[in-house]
């Protein structure tokens, strides 16, 4: 394997951060759904999941910067130092090695403890495949109800819960759907994009909305329509209401919650004493 910050394209001085943009992007570029039947773009996102399961691990990453690819074993585990320092051996005075001559780590551990015992420990310290990042679009409403949707991830189906209320920009976790890797699969991180919706919003965990009465509503009471996520429903407006005052409608809201309704009075630009008098007498 080549060397992983040459793989992503960073220098040894980048931030996490700033790996893990660069990953995004060459994953993203060189993705086999959006490369099918290219052999080359598949070899060069193995070799992208691979340094970046390096890279974004704070250990390994010290590691290798440490001690280069002979701090891996052959199958390209980390080897655990500290697991020996109750054997009395300081691993880190070995530091001056990864800039000198060569030093193989592999070959003290099979000195040390034999070539069973060295298979030993790559089998005990087996790193999990890389995790893969997702981002998806969802409905408002499924996303006010909740819903189960179904993803494609490198040709396999995997089903996601989406739970009620989630709001955009929530990140989800699906352990054990991510890159393959000889200590098991790595996890599938999914970001959530919902599609806006002009009558409502999601706060809090709460769905709130608008609605318009008029002028003559509001002083003396009456009736007024609101729009709901099942649908037009009916509500008695009290006299003297409020602009920007909100009513609780019952079960129409998130997970069976009240959906919060704030109205907004509607004022005439011209009206006269005489018609606000007629209205409220009914003629």
């Amino acid at each position: 394997m080549r060397d992983p910050y040459e793989v992503l394209g960073v220098s040894k001085n980048a931030t996490d951060e700033e790996i893990k943009k660069a990953y995004r992007r060459l994953a993203r570029k060189y993705h086999p759904d959006l490369n099918p039947n290219n052999k080359e773009a598949e070899r060069k996102f193995k070799e992208i999941n691979e340094a970046y399961s390096i890279l974004s691990d704070p250990e390994k990453r010290k590691q290798y910067d440490q001690f280069g690819f002979s701090g891996f074993d052959s199958s390209g585990n980390a080897y655990d130092f500290s697991k020996f320092k109750d054997f009395g051996f300081d691993f880190g005075n070995f530091r001056g090695y990864s800039s000198g001559e060569e030093f193989d780590i592999g070959d003290l551990f099979e000195n040390l403890f034999g070539a069973g015992r060295r298979s030993g420990f790559r089998s005990t310290y087996e790193p999990k495949g890389a995790d893969i990042y997702y981002s998806m679009d969802l409905d408002f409403m499924d996303a006010v109800k909740g819903t189960t949707i179904t993803l494609n991830i490198n040709g396999e189906k995997v089903k996601v819960k989406i739970p009620p209320g989630i709001k955009n920009g929530t990140k989800l976790r699906v352990p054990g759907k991510g890159q393959p890797g000889p200590g098991g699969r790595g996890d599938l991180h999914i970001i959530v994009n919902v599609r806006p919706n002009p009558n409502f919003e999601i706060k809090d965990g709460k769905l709130y909305t608008t609605f318009e009465i008029p002028l003559i509503t509001a002083l003396f009471g009456g009736t007024a329509q609101v729009n709901t996520p099942d649908g037009a429903v009916k509500i008695k407006i009290p006299k003297g209401t409020q602009c920007d005052q909100v009513f609780k409608i019952k079960g129409k809201g998130i997970g069976g919650d009240p959906l919060y309704a704030k109205v907004k009075v509607k004022i005439p630009k011209n009206v006269k004493e005489d018609d606000c008098i007629k209205q409220a007498l009914g003629d």
